[in-house]
């Protein structure tokens, strides 16, 4: 699996946000992976991030990029660790505080139609019928982020940073949203990598809440991102007690319901210095 975060359309959102993105090669030198470093302000000091790399880094390049950047807090969370000694030796240690979920859930895209139904539960099969005739369309970044900011009481996306990333990724982001008659039920915005579609940014409006439309929503773009040949549709972070954060258990429990595989990440290890 690719991850967005290790896909070039992320490094070209991430400069839109004031970060720079610096190549390194994996430790066995057959790969290359994404370093995202942030300046702190009018300081010569830096942070730096990486996520979600399939290989470990590099520890001796990533060491001259850190000292050459000024560097005083890096964090990694990968995808997977083939050798956790690389990791202990390089000082870094598993943090309590990650960027990303430590969990989520995967569906493989590669099933049939049918098994991919057969593993949906009972009440999504019921809802996604309920709302057959619900109207999924495509929404332009202004329209999809003045609805998300009324259907939600959290942090959201600027217009501009949704339009850049529809830009980054060379129009492998969706916008999509559900509509009953005049009103607009529910919204997912998907990213594509090479391999992948990741469920990134939602909303659902208090209509939705009720009427459960976003089940259909999410059960079309599955079908669709198959057809499209993506091989795999990541939920993008569910609740995990390694990182205990109660308000996730109501879209965790959503996720749930779409039967995908539950994947447990290695979580995130930070340094100082």
């Amino acid at each position: 699996m690719e991850d967005i975060r290790q896909n070039k359309g992320w490094a070209g959102h991430l400069k839109h946000r004031g970060w720079k993105t610096v190549d390194i090669k994996s430790a066995d030198e057959k790969h290359t992976i994404q370093v995202f470093i942030l300046r702190l302000g009018w300081w010569p000091f830096s942070m730096m991030k990486i996520q979600r790399a399939n290989y470990d880094p590099d520890f001796k390049e990533l060491n001259q990029i850190k000292r050459k950047y000024w560097v005083v807090n890096s964090i990694i969370e990968p995808q997977k660790i083939q050798n956790p000694e690389s990791y202990k030796k390089a000082g870094y240690k598993l943090t309590r505080f990650p960027f990303l979920a430590m969990s989520t859930y995967i569906n493989d895209l590669k099933k049939s139609e049918k098994e991919l139904w057969n593993d949906l539960s009972d009440n999504a099969k019921r809802l996604i019928k309920k709302n057959e005739s619900v109207v999924i369309e495509k929404a332009i970044p202004e329209k999809f982020c003045k609805l998300w900011k009324i259907s939600s009481k959290i942090w959201i996306m600027k217009t501009d940073e949704v339009a850049n990333l529809i830009k980054s990724f060379k129009g492998k982001v969706r916008l999509v949203m559900s509509r009953v008659g005049n009103e607009y039920h529910s919204g997912l915005m998907v990213i594509y990598s090479k391999d992948t579609a990741n469920y990134y940014m939602t909303w659902t409006s208090k209509e939705g809440r009720e009427s459960g439309a976003h089940f259909k929503l999410v059960w079309n773009e599955m079908l669709l991102a198959k057809k499209s040949g993506m091989k795999y549709f990541d939920f993008e972070g569910v609740f995990d007690a390694r990182w205990p954060q109660k308000k996730w258990y109501g879209f965790t429990e959503f996720k749930r319901r779409f039967g995908g595989k539950l994947v447990r990440l290695p979580g995130g290890f930070s340094r100082w210095l």
